[in-house]
């Protein structure tokens, strides 16, 4: 990996986009377009060709054209007292429409009043958009920031929490270029955070430099072979003053009770406790204490060996002796009940 520009998660400039006409609108860039009103308003009653099984549209019909559904962004309620019948649905032609189903008489709780499609609104392109509205509809951030984004599709904390874990990294160096050898990761978690990681830092899980028991927490030790020394980051608790509203928003989208408004709502949050880390030195966002270097596991050999129980070939640091054999982690959970694994990768 070549020397790198410093890394500069906590001073935000505007992010690019792209110079194509249509491209991929993810959800958290859908609702903050509704946000903003960067809407093209249609409210029309249209014909929907609807996918009972599967419980979504599948292509809808509008001004002459028939517009395939590739994709349902988010589903939400119209009524807080009624099932999810509203859909942002992202067409072929890659623009997103919100569609609801509508019945004649919403007071009366019957399945068999008439009832009807509506085309309620258009998200507008990039190429119906001033250049500067166009930067309101996604996250703003900076240059390094955007290479983790585009590499993992959307910004949220847990991917800025492993961005600022790249800047301490950074930090430790004199000239303050990554080097491509002499350091590992041991992550405590399988979050967002480890693609900041392998984007930034070029320590990935493949070239060992990167090394992961999923604990679910944002810990994270580093160890430099040439200053023989080692670090533990250890998130510090984070109070972002909408705990409650937030947990209560989360719950709803989880069981599919939200209305559109709260799916919007709950993507503010979200954006908000981003800028918030963002904004933090990673001493502030982290506890640091160094440790021993020594604890650093080796780059391990890409030695396969067979599972005497399945037959399959695995690699000799992952294998179990037990029982004057040699089983995989699958076989060896199998023939011990009671033993848990911990993610280790």
């Amino acid at each position: 990996m070549t020397a790198m520009h410093h890394l500069r998660f906590g001073h935000l400039t505007h992010l690019l986009y792209s110079q194509k006409r249509y491209r991929h609108m993810d959800k958290a860039e859908a609702l903050r377009a509704i946000d903003h009103d960067q809407l093209e308003y249609i409210q029309r009653k249209i014909q929907v060709d609807f996918d009972n099984r599967r419980q979504q549209p599948v292509n809808f019909r509008f001004a002459g054209h028939t517009y395939p559904v590739c994709e349902v962004v988010c589903t939400f309620r119209m009524h807080a007292d009624q099932p999810a019948t509203g859909y942002l649905v992202e067409a072929a032609d890659n623009n997103v429409f919100c569609l609801y189903y509508q019945q004649e008489n919403p007071e009366q709780q019957s399945f068999m009043q008439p009832a009807f499609w509506v085309l309620s609104f258009r998200i507008q392109n990039n190429h119906d958009l001033m250049s500067w509205y166009r930067e309101e509809r996604r996250m703003l951030a900076n240059f390094t920031l955007k290479r983790v984004v585009d590499f993992h599709g959307h910004i949220c904390p847990e991917l800025a929490v492993g961005g600022k874990f790249c800047e301490f990294v950074q930090g430790l160096f004199n000239d303050g270029a990554i080097p491509t050898s002499g350091f590992s990761i041991l992550s405590e978690n399988a979050t967002s955070a480890l693609d900041a990681i392998q984007v930034l830092l070029g320590a990935t899980v493949g070239n060992q430099r990167l090394m992961v028991m999923d604990f679910g927490k944002h810990t994270y030790t580093l160890f430099s072979r040439p200053e023989n020394k080692g670090w533990r980051l250890r998130q510090r608790p984070l109070r972002y003053g909408d705990e409650e509203i937030f947990s209560a928003l989360e719950e709803k989208i989880r069981k599919n009770q939200a209305l559109l408004e709260d799916a919007v709502r709950f993507q503010q949050l979200i954006d908000a406790r981003v800028r918030q880390i963002l904004a933090l030195p990673p001493e502030e966002l982290f506890t640091i204490e160094e440790v021993d270097a020594g604890a650093q596991a080796p780059e391990a050999a890409s030695i396969y060996l067979t599972c005497a129980t399945c037959g399959e070939m695995v690699l000799a640091s992952r294998s179990i002796e037990s029982r004057k054999m040699t089983l995989c982690m699958p076989c060896f959970q199998k023939m011990s009940p009671g033993c848990s694994q911990y993610g280790i990768q």
